[in-house]
């Protein structure tokens, strides 16, 4: 078996091997890669920046579930390392069932790393079925449609909540969204009617069909899936800001090595496949 033979007849065992190693090791030992900042992930990354510490609450749509929480929860977790790092309040809800498990699981993580008070700081609404409802309800009144948090506790009686009717009382609204509903719902029902400001972090695949929204105005700014997630920690990084994890530049370290490797067995492959024609 000569060469060219040799290399078009890898053993799928040794590809498979390469892969997971590339995958693996970033992942136990980040290399930091660079990530550069994408415009539409700064335009988001200034909206939260430009907020001062006592201004109106930044609110939370957690529309996603746990299959594409690989993307989208690492901005979840960013965006709250970022307001509570500013002094930002906070509050959160979830405009899907599996959304609101996504949530807690951040917020009993992060807030405490800032001594961060719950029902001062921030505040859990939780999940609340019909979706377009819910989004035009609080237009009107948030009372009407989350009477008390998730924990069953009057909003009134929470200092953060007490004074907040609607969207007026919000300085930013921000999806993270796997599908529908999600940041379409809020633009459709909310932002085209009430006015707010809205920014979305989407799964990558989903990332194309916002940039209309985005070039229209209608979007603050997007954060495109892992690879947005991954520029998100790297600007906070960068100003200095303490970050609870940045489990999404790890995952791109891995991605980036693991896709290099395996163009480098599709090169391998056609260079073998042209020598052998050349030579019949």
């Amino acid at each position: 078996m000569n060469f060219a033979e040799r290399i078009t007849k890898i053993p799928r065992q040794i590809i498979y091997a390469v892969i997971a190693l590339a995958i693996i090791i970033p992942l136990i030992a980040p290399i930091g890669m660079a990530i550069n900042v994408m415009p539409q992930t700064q335009k988001l990354i200034d909206a939260i920046e430009s907020l001062p510490p006592d201004s109106k609450p930044v609110l939370i749509s957690c529309d996603f579930d746990p299959q594409s929480m690989p993307e989208l929860y690492p901005m979840l977790e960013a965006t709250l390392n970022h307001c509570f790092n500013k002094g930002i309040k906070v509050l959160v809800l979830a405009l899907w069932p599996q959304g609101a498990g996504m949530a807690e699981m951040a917020l009993k993580k992060v807030p405490e790393v800032y001594n961060r008070k719950y029902g001062e700081d921030y505040v859990f609404l939780g999940y609340k079925a019909g979706a377009a409802a819910v989004v035009l309800g609080l237009g009107d009144n948030f009372k009407n449609v989350f009477p008390a948090d998730y924990y069953n506790k009057p909003l009134d009686s929470l200092p953060l909540t007490a004074h907040i009717k609607n969207y007026n009382d919000i300085s930013l609204v921000i999806s993270f969204s796997a599908g529908d509903p999600g940041y379409r719902t809020w633009l459709l029902y909310g932002q085209a009617k009430f006015g707010f400001k809205l920014g979305t972090g989407v799964t990558a695949v989903s990332a194309a069909d916002t940039y209309p929204y985005l070039n229209s105005g209608q979007l603050t700014g997007v954060f495109a899936g892992m690879k947005g997630a991954a520029e998100y920690e790297t600007a906070l990084a960068k100003k200095g800001y303490t970050l609870t994890s940045r489990n999404a530049t790890k995952a791109m370290d891995a991605q980036s090595l693991g896709h290099f490797f395996i163009m480098v067995f599709i090169i391998i492959g056609n260079v073998g496949y042209f020598l052998i024609r050349r030579k019949k």
